[in-house]
Order: structure tokens, then C-alpha cells, then sequence
């Protein structure tokens, strides 16, 4: 029988409203947004309450200053504009997520499940799924497909091409299955046509968002491969068979990341066509979707998601080139969409961050491998002149990786305040640490006394402190970062010098990743520092972010290259923590943050109020720090 309502609150459930009016958090559910109401002046009539048409209609296009790369699936690259699409096609998973931040059983997908806590004290998720499920070319989704995502992005085949492949990292077996010693992954079960079963490994409880351990979405195991591939279960857990090899999908496997139309959607719409020139994808409700954990589905027919840039964005908007664009943060553009609204025609939705722009190091070559380098550029850039320039009072400057929105980060403030090096600009301070860190010698060798200081290795030879910076084309950002850092007479009072390349996105997150399978010269450690942005999910989990595991640096996190292992346990204490005791979470978080800081792998740069701006023909658009763009949209219309 199914346990019903059984739901794991997350802490995370800070409602936007109360945030935003300075009080006390909510942490009620708050499983659907609110309906939409039409705001009309205090005439003594009831305000009207609208709804979305009974079917699909009219379309939306969103703009995105970061560009599409049509590689959809995140486990090679993960480009946000590419994973905000891939969202908008993805869909079934046993688990769901509310407005507010609660996550919970999809009953949607799910038709019954058990959890079973075992003597070794691994616990047994068993999920029995809903028969007809189907994805968007009407081809059954099966038990099969929900342990296909497991195996297949947990699998040492596509791994071996670049793929992040740590989907069933938690799951006992995880390892041996990984790296090939064991063909089965004891944790995954293969019970029946509709049921599976997932165990959590013990090593990785209690967990502070254990749900989200066992949840699991569908993958299509013959789009990757093909008809000939199976997947088996005789037992001991769930395995291929020897027919599937990197060799002999490698080709299918890269076919496959950039498919369009036979993409096997299975969410809210569907891929119709990518268009590489202008990045623009196209997508169509998917008629064969029954809906989220509400049986919620999509009321707009067509979502475009195209390319913009920042010069241009709001001028697009205003002519009708785009109807959204989403988490706008520069205070100009903010500034120029709010004159746009006052004109009429169009509405905004504000909401703090769950996140922050930064500037990331790697320290693992060249000057940024040294702390005291790291440190003493910090102090070299007025962040609050910087952030201040940036968001123009729609932000702030924030001294670790988290966000204004987040409720950790709220309520140890005060604390993190007194704890944390806020890296004071001083000409001085960076000259002092980079004195300590042995940047004491001029290119000859001689006592350093002007032009670029340069350390002596232990091999003998001397670096200078050149720093190579990877920026993206038409940068809001990284044309500041020109004028307040790089050409920032101090840095070569200092002894530093910035160098800046200009790149397309994808060129950088190639970099960033040093991902070889795309080109040979992406694999060579070549850019110390890059600027970025990251945004989190609820589930605020950093151990892979710090990750000392050199296989899963390999596969791809730790793009920091950070190699701290107090850093990383700090990290892993932090959610090794029964769910319902917020108290030592937040203790573990302000303990991680203090060594982070001190280590700075990145340099923190602002944490804004994003802004969404959009032709007023789209309604019940309730976009908060919590949700996705798609989850927004799947609950909004349009008329027109």
C-alpha cells in the first residue's frame, strides 16, 4: 500500500513574499503558485481572478545572454542556457519539487513505493511506477528506463568520453561499478516491468536532503545505443550486456548529446528544431505528458529560447524580438527594464539570488595555485565599488559561494560577519602576502623591486605572476573587471599583471573543464582565473564541487582544482546530517565557509536581485529563487 503524503520538508522553504518583507521565514508547503489575480485600483469591485485557457496557446521567447551550445544534456558541458531547455523536455522523475522548496514523492510517476531501512544501516528505496508513462514520440517507460539513468550515467563507457558519470554516486556499489571492477550496481535493482529499487549507501547517511538520493528520472536506453543493448538483473544487481562498449557507441553517444527532433522528451514540451547560426531552440508542448506531481501541464504551445545580447537584450524585448528575459542583474539593464515597464505593456518579477558572480581560480598551475596569489588579488579589487557599479543597489557583496535567498546564509549572517576576511582593498595587505608567498625576485633573479615579481620554483626556474584570464564576449562583467581590476594601476604597483582573452562561452567552459574530447588544446591547463556566476538548487551540496577524488576530477568537478581535503570534509559533514536538525547543518555551514574564505578559491563578486522582465501578455509567471524557468512557465499562460 502506498505511504501517502509522506513528504520531506526541506529547510529551504523561505518563501519569496516573506523574505522580501524582512520577516520570518515560512516553512509551510507551498506546492502550487499562487493564482493569478488582476490588479485593479480600490474601486469598491472585487479585484478579477483569471485563468489559463483550457488548451496550449500562443507562444513565449525567452532571451539569454548565455549563448546555447545545443549540447542538452548536462553531464558533458552543463551551459546554463542549454540546461534551462533541457529542463523544459525533461520530466517524470520519482521525485518533485514545490514552489517553496519541498521535495516529494511524484505520484504523477510514482504508484507506489517502499522505504526499507537495512541492518547494515543502507536504506531501500523500492519505487513501482505508473503504467502509462510515455515519452513524447509515444514510445512505454518502464522500471527499465528509470535504471538506465542510473547505469548509463554512472558507467565507466560514457565516462570515458568526458561525461560527469556519478548519477548513482550514493548508491551502494557506486565504485566498483564506476570503475569497471564489477559489471553489476549491487544498488540498482531491476525487480520488474514497473518496479526498481535504489539503496543509499550507509557511508553517505544520515543526509540532509535524503530524498533526493533515491529519486530517479527516465532515460531512453535505445536512443543512446541502440535496439541491440540490454540491460539485466540476475540478482545481485542491475548490469549491461557485454555488447555495450565505448567503442562501439562513442560516435552514437556525441549523435546523440545534440539530437533535436527524435530527442525522447518526456516533459512539458518537446525539441522541433536548434538553429546553431542565431542559437535558437524551438519547442512545442508535448501532448503525450500528463503532468507534474499536481498533474500540472503546459497552457503556452510554443517556448522559443534564443541567444541575446546584453547591449541588446531590452531593446529586443521592447520591439517584440523577445517576450522574457530571465535573471537580469546588471544594475544598467535593471535600471533600463524598469523605465520599460513604467512605459507600459510590460511587468517584472524581482527575487533575491540563490547564488553569486564571482571569479574563479584554478589552483592547481601557474600563480593562482598559490593562495597568497589568490589573497592578494582580492584585496586588490574594491568589491564593493565593484558590486555597487554592477547591480547599482540591486545587490550586494557576499563573502563565500552561497546567496542572499539562501536561509543558512541568513541566519548565520552575523556571525559569518565576524568570522569572515572580507579582503579590505589594500594596496599593502596584497603586497605583504605576495612578500610571504616568496614573490620576492625580479626576472633575473635579483631582490624584486619593480615590474613583475617573480617566485622561484623548486625546480629551479622562475614564474611570473602573470595571471591568464578567460572572459566571454560581450561581458557586462568582464568589461568592468577591465576597468576596476585589470587596468587597475595598483595590480602593477603590485608586481601583477592580467592578461584577458576573449572567447565565445562554450570555448571557456571547454577550458574550464579542460575537456579534450572537444579539442586537444582544451585538456592543457592555460587560464588561471575566469568570471562566472553560479546559482544553487535547494539541495546545497558541495562535496563534489571540492571533490580530492581524482577519477571525479577527471570526470569533471572540481573545475576549481582545488585540492583541500579538510576543505572536502568540511563539505561532506555539512550534509551528513539527519534532515531535521538545522542547528548543527548551520554550525557545519559557517565551519566550511570559514575555510573556504581563507582559501578562496573563488573571489566572490555580488549577489543580486534578479529581475525578470516580460510582455505583459504572459501571466501567473511567479519565478522565485527556488525554481527553474521551465517550472515557472509550466504554471504561467499567455494571451494574446
Amino acid at each position: 500500500m502506498m505511504k501517502k503524503s509522506i513528504i520531506f520538508l526541506l529547510v529551504l522553504t523561505m518563501v519569496l513574499s516573506a523574505f522580501m518583507a524582512g520577516c520570518t521565514p515560512k516553512e509551510e508547503p507551498v506546492d502550487t503558485p499562487p493564482t493569478d489575480v488582476v490588479d485593479t485600483p480600490d474601486d469598491g469591485v472585487e479585484d478579477v481572478v483569471t485563468g489559463p485557457p483550457s488548451d496550449p496557446f500562443g507562444q513565449i521567447i525567452i532571451g539569454d545572454t548565455t549563448e546555447l551550445s545545443g549540447d542538452w544534456v548536462p553531464y558533458w558541458t552543463n551551459i546554463a542556457a542549454d540546461y534551462n531547455v533541457y529542463n523544459f523536455i525533461m520530466g517524470y522523475g520519482t521525485v518533485d519539487m514545490s514552489f517553496g522548496g519541498e521535495y516529494l514523492v511524484n505520484e504523477t510517476v510514482v504508484k507506489e513505493y517502499d522505504v526499507a531501512d537495512n541492518d547494515d544501516g543502507s536504506k531501500t528505496y523500492t519505487w513501482t511506477i505508473n503504467d502509462g508513462l510515455v515519452y513524447a514520440d509515444g514510445s512505454p517507460i518502464t522500471a527499465l528506463d528509470y535504471v538506465t539513468s542510473v547505469l548509463f550515467w554512472s558507467s565507466p563507457q560514457v565516462q570515458a568520453t568526458g561525461a560527469t558519470a556519478t548519477y548513482g554516486y550514493d548508491l551502494v556499489g557506486y565504485s566498483d561499478f564506476n570503475k569497471g571492477v564489477k559489471k553489476e550496481f549491487a544498488g540498482v535493482r531491476l525487480l520488474d516491468d514497473m518496479t526498481f529499487s535504489v539503496t543509499i549507501n550507509p557511508e553517505k547517511l544520515p543526509y540532509f536532503y535524503e530524498l533526493t538520493m533515491a529519486s530517479v528520472g527516465p532515460t531512453k536506453l535505445s536512443y543512446w545505443t541502440d535496439e541491440t543493448v540490454e540491460i539485466k538483473d540476475d540478482g545481485n544487481g542491475a548490469y549491461f550486456s557485454d555488447n555495450f562498449t565505448t567503442e562501439a557507441y562513442e560516435a552514437r553517444f556525441k549523435e546523440a548529446r545534440y539530437g533535436i527532433e527524435d530527442f525522447p522528451a518526456m516533459g512539458p514540451y518537446k525539441l522541433v528544431s536548434y538553429d546553431e547560426a542565431s542559437k535558437t531552440a524551438v519547442m512545442e508542448v508535448n501532448d503525450k505528458y500528463i503532468g507534474d506531481y499536481t498533474g500540472q501541464k503546459a497552457k503556452i504551445e510554443t517556448v522559443i529560447y534564443k541567444k541575446v545580447t546584453q547591449e541588446t537584450a531590452l531593446d529586443e524585448l521592447a520591439t517584440g524580438g523577445v517576450d522574457l528575459l530571465s535573471g537580469m542583474a546588471g544594475g544598467d539593464e535593471i535600471n533600463q527594464g524598469l523605465d520599460l515597464v513604467d512605459n507600459g505593456g510590460f511587468a517584472f518579477t524581482e527575487y533575491p539570488r540563490a547564488g553569486y558572480g564571482k571569479i574563479q581560480f584554478q589552483c592547481d598551475f601557474g600563480p593562482t595555485q598559490f593562495v597568497e596569489v589568490r589573497q592578494a588579488l582580492a584585496h586588490l579589487l574594491d568589491r564593493n565599488d565593484f558590486a555597487k557599479a554592477f547591480t547599482q543597489g540591486f545587490g550586494s557583496v557576499v563573502n563565500g559561494p552561497y546567496g542572499e535567498s539562501m536561509w543558512f546564509y541568513q541566519e548565520t549572517k552575523g556571525e559569518l560577519n565576524q568570522k569572515l576576511n572580507q579582503y579590505p582593498y589594500s594596496l599593502d595587505s596584497a603586497v605583504e602576502l605576495l612578500e610571504k608567498g616568496g614573490w620576492v625576485l625580479d626576472k633575473d633573479g635579483n631582490d624584486y623591486s619593480e615590474g613583475i615579481r617573480y617566485k622561484k620554483m623548486e625546480d629551479g626556474t622562475l614564474m611570473p605572476l602573470i595571471i591568464e584570464w578567460s572572459s566571454s564576449e560581450a561581458n557586462a562583467v568582464s568589461d568592468l573587471l577591465v576597468v576596476k581590476l585589470q587596468e587597475n594601476p595598483d595590480v602593477a604597483a603590485a608586481g601583477m599583471q592580467i592578461n584577458q582573452t576573449v572567447m565565445t562561452f562554450g570555448d571557456l567552459i571547454n577550458y574550464l573543464y579542460r575537456d579534450d574530447t572537444e579539442g586537444a588544446k582544451y585538456g592543457v591547463p592555460t587560464y588561471g582565473m575566469y568570471n562566472l556566476a553560479t546559482n544553487y538548487t535547494p539541495v546545497y551540496d558541495q562535496r563534489d564541487t571540492y571533490t580530492t577524488d581524482p577519477d571525479e576530477i577527471k570526470a569533471g568537478y572540481n573545475t576549481n582544482f582545488l585540492i583541500d581535503e579538510e576543505l572536502e570534509r568540511l563539505a561532506i559533514d555539512m550534509v551528513l546530517t539527519p534532515s531535521e536538525d538545522r542547528e548543527a547543518f548551520k554550525s557545519k555551514f559557517v565551519d566550511f565557509i570559514v575555510r573556504w574564505n581563507e582559501l578562496l578559491p573563488d573571489l566572490p563578486l555580488y549577489s543580486n536581485m534578479y529581475h525578470d522582465f516580460y510582455n505583459e501578455k504572459l501571466k501567473n509567471y511567479n519565478m522565485n529563487p527556488l525554481v527553474r524557468i521551465s517550472q515557472a512557465l509550466l504554471y504561467s499562460y499567455v494571451t494574446e
